[in-house]
C-alpha cells in the first residue's frame, strides 16, 4: 500500500477526494477526522454531530433527509419539533391556515374580509369610515356605497 492509499470496504482509494465521493461525505470533513486520529472506518461512518437523527425504519436519518424523501417542508417540520411534536406528528399533521377577519358580501361579491374588500374596491383610504358605518349597523352595500360617494 502506498502513502496516499486508503482502504475502505475492501476498496482502495488513492485520494481522500475519491474516498469522500464514494462515501458521500465532504472531503474536508474526512480530512479533519483523520487528522484527529480516527480510523478510516470511523471517519467515513460517523454521523454529523451538528445534526439530529431520527429512526426511520432500520436506519437513522437527519430531518433534512426525511423531509426530502417525503416531500415535506423542512422549516415547518423543524419548527414543530422545537415545539415538542413527535416526528410522526410533525410530518403528518395538516398545516393550519389561519384566516383573518370575517367574510363579507359587498354588491353580491363574497370577500374573505373587510380588508380584502377594501383592497379590491380601491377604498383603503376610507377603511376607518367604512368600519365605523358597519359598527353602527349599516349594511355592507350601503357602507361601501356611501364611502365611495364621499370620494367623488
Amino acid at each position: 500500500m502506498g502513502k496516499n492509499t486508503y482502504v475502505y470496504e475492501n476498496k482502495e482509494f488513492h485520494s481522500i477526494k475519491a474516498l469522500a465521493e464514494y462515501v458521500g461525505k465532504n472531503e474536508k470533513t474526512i480530512t479533519a477526522r483523520l487528522r484527529k486520529g480516527m480510523t478510516i472506518d470511523e471517519a467515513c461512518n460517523l454521523l454529523d454531530l451538528r445534526c439530529s437523527y431520527y429512526k426511520d425504519g432500520d436506519s437513522k436519518k437527519s430531518v433534512s433527509q426525511i423531509c426530502r424523501e417525503q416531500s415535506k417542508n423542512e422549516f415547518l417540520v423543524r419548527n414543530r419539533l422545537s415545539y415538542g411534536y413527535t416526528m410522526q406528528d410533525a410530518l403528518n399533521k395538516p398545516k393550519k391556515i389561519a384566516r383573518q377577519g370575517s367574510p363579507i358580501v359587498v354588491n353580491g361579491i363574497l370577500y374573505n374580509s373587510i380588508a380584502s374588500a377594501l383592497r379590491k374596491l380601491n377604498l383603503t383610504d376610507k377603511e376607518s369610515t367604512i368600519r365605523r358605518y358597519l359598527r353602527l349597523g349599516m349594511k355592507p352595500d350601503d357602507a361601501f356605497y356611501l364611502a365611495k360617494e364621499s370620494i367623488n
